[in-house]
Parts: C-alpha cells; structure tokens; sequence
C-alpha cells in the first residue's frame, strides 16, 4: 500500500484565507465551472478572524485515496500574540511558526502551495502577446522565489529581523511544472473571477500561469506605509540581479517565507507553487487598495480560492 502523500496550500491572513475557504465550500462553482470538489474531511472553519486555541490544526483537509490535502493560515498560528502588524505582518514571527504545519504530520510532503493576495511585479505577463501594466484581479501562479531584505542589519526592523543566506538571489522550484500547471488556466475559471472595484485590470481579470514566473517577497515589512519604497527596492533588486529576466510578475512579502520553511525541510529546491491574487499594481498599494481595502483585498483572495480550488480538484484529488 502506497504512503499517502501531503499537499500543503498554505495562506498568509485570515481575511484572505477566509474567501479561499468559502471558495472550497462553494457548490455553485462546482456548477457554474465544473470544479468538482468533495467536502472536506475536517472543517475548522468559519470563524470569526483567526481561529483560537488550535493554533496547530489545518483549517480544512481532504483525504482522498494516497493524496491528503490540508489548507492552513498562517494567522491562525500567531494567535498567541498581539493583533498588531508588528506581529502579525512580522516575517520574524511568521518564521518561528511555520514549521508547525509541517511538524503536523509524519507524512511525507509533495507540494507547497503559497496562497494570498499580492502587488503586480515590475513586470506584467504579456496579454495576446502585448506588453500590459494593470493585472489588477487577475491571478499570477509561478513556481520561482526571490526575496530581499527590506530591513537589513544596517537598517533594522526592530519587529522583524529575519535573515536567510540566499536574498537577492532567484530560487528554483524541483516542482515538475508541466503536469501541476497543466490544468489551471482553463477558460472556465476564468468566468468565476471577480473584478476589483479599485482600478481593475485593462484586459480584464484573467489566469497567468508559467513554471517561470517569479513571486518576490519584500521581508522584514510590517509598516503597510512603507510598501511604495520597499517594494520598489525589492523590484529593483531583482532587476539588478536577474538581468534580462521579465518574469518578475508577484511581489508581497510571505510566499518567500513559506517557500524557505519549505527549502528546510526538503533540505534544497522544494517541490513549491505560489498562488498570487493581484490586487494593486506595482508601488500602488496606497492608490489601488487603501480607498476599497476590504473590497480589493476579499475581491482578489476569492480569485487565488478559484485556482486553489482547481488545483485541489484537478491536481490533488486527481479529478
């Protein structure tokens, strides 16, 4: 008998968890989309913002033949501390307990999903072959890291000092891209986007999905004031060191950090997918998401819920 094997989709806050969970828990998509999800096996959810008292348990799991899938939020495990962004945003926190997803189990691992809402990159992917700057609702799905310190030791945070030896530099997937991606951009999901009501994209919302693309993480930011600069030096940083390479399309600050818990544990290149909901254009946060927060940001997780739910469906339970 087989081993059964984990899927790990893990999302960054609970305001974005929270839509990817009611995307899972949708039959309408099943109907409108044939997405043909089963029902959880176990359902920690809803609940009103982080859940409490079980910071070490999946919000939901499915368990279907050799393939177990688990959906995690990282809020749910920083629960024991304060809900302030010098917390809750701190890649320094974040990083003491992501380990805890993987210590669920004794299972082997064969995917990491990194899910949540996400700036556009210095570069857009193409759309029909043209050049485009505004992908404002679509969804960006890659397999590609780079992550700068947005507060190094020379400028430190003093809520967030997490250093890694491989910033700056472009980290690789061992994920066997063709065979996951395969099935995610399908026009029929595409129907199931929701357009933002802040600046949405020119061509409209749609699903880019390429092994090649790049999610950048701009670490070590919990001041939702400071995203314009730092994003623009993490930007930066990744044009300065990858030369020539326009794949940069995803730029937050935790996809990074969910891919490195992962590299510990692999011990090199994980098998690794991100899932980026775009809900402002690069060093715009404050003109495409500050007048609409709650509707931009709940507009753009329920997106990247439309693509997990397919890759749940479609990759994972093997439908």
């Amino acid at each position: 008998m087989n081993t059964p094997t984990r899927i790990l989709i893990v999302v960054n806050k609970y305001w974005e968890c929270d839509p990817v969970c009611w995307v899972l828990t949708n039959e309408y998509l099943n109907e409108t989309c044939g997405v043909e999800l089963p029902w959880p096996n176990m359902v920690t959810y809803p609940w009103y913002g982080p859940v409490p008292k079980q910071p070490s348990n999946p919000r939901m799991v499915y368990a279907v033949g050799n393939v177990i899938v688990e959906v995690w939020c990282i809020s749910d495990l920083l629960t024991q501390f304060p809900n302030t962004p010098a917390y809750q945003s701190s890649s320094q926190r974040k990083m003491d307990v992501l380990g805890r997803i993987f210590d669920y189990s004794s299972l082997p691992v064969g995917l990491v999903v990194a899910v949540g809402t996400a700036s556009s990159g210095p570069f857009c992917p193409t759309f029909q072959g043209a050049a485009q700057t505004n992908i404002n609702g679509s969804v960006v799905v890659g397999s590609k890291i780079f992550m700068h310190d947005g507060h190094p030791a020379s400028d430190p945070n003093p809520d967030s000092q997490w250093r890694c030896d491989y910033f700056d530099q472009l980290m690789d997937s061992s994920l066997g891209e063709k065979s996951v991606l395969a099935n995610l951009a399908a026009s029929s999901l595409e129907t199931a986007l929701l357009c933002p009501p802040t600046n949405p994209a020119t061509n409209g919302q749609h699903i880019y999905v390429d092994g090649t693309n790049v999610a950048i993480g701009d670490v070590n930011v919990t001041n939702y004031t400071e995203y314009a600069t730092k994003d623009k030096e993490a930007g930066n940083s990744f044009v300065a060191n990858c030369p020539g390479n326009a794949h940069g399309v995803s730029l937050e600050t935790t996809h990074g950090l969910i891919y490195a818990t992962a590299r510990q544990r692999f011990g090199g290149d994980p098998p690794f997918l991100f899932v980026s909901g775009v809900v402002d254009r690069f060093t715009m946060f404050a003109v495409d998401v500050s007048p609409k927060v709650y509707a931009q940001n709940v507009t753009g997780a329920h997106n990247a819920g439309v693509v997990v739910a397919c890759l749940v469906a479609g990759v994972c339970l093997g439908q």
